[in-house]
């Protein structure tokens, strides 16, 4: 028995990728609904959301920029206003230079 079983079948689940404009993101979320699910994907640079729209008919872009923590809880508001989220997938990266002394 597995607490943790694979999902196999992602239609009619609702997912949303975060940093999903290229790289990591971008693929999980094509893959995700190349298996069914109803994409949302996030990202700043609504260009290239909007092309991932275009390539993946039924999906949907909400831009976000993921350093606004206000921007970020206002996108799962409305988000979640039209049903609850199976998956919230985090996958931005975002740098910020530190001193190493």
């Amino acid at each position: 028995m597995s607490f943790n079983p694979p999902i196999t079948d992602w239609r009619g689940r609702r997912v949303w990728m975060i940093g999903a404009s290229s790289g990591i993101g971008r693929a999980v979320a094509s893959l995700l609904h190349t298996r069914g699910a109803q994409v949302c994907v996030s990202a700043r640079q609504q260009a290239l959301l909007d092309a991932f729209v275009r390539e993946h008919p039924g999906s949907q872009a909400l831009a976000v920029d993921v350093t606004d923590a206000q921007a970020v809880a206002g996108a799962a508001q409305q988000l979640l206003a039209s049903g609850p989220l199976d998956l919230v997938c985090y996958c931005a990266g975002h740098y910020r230079p530190m001193s190493a002394g």
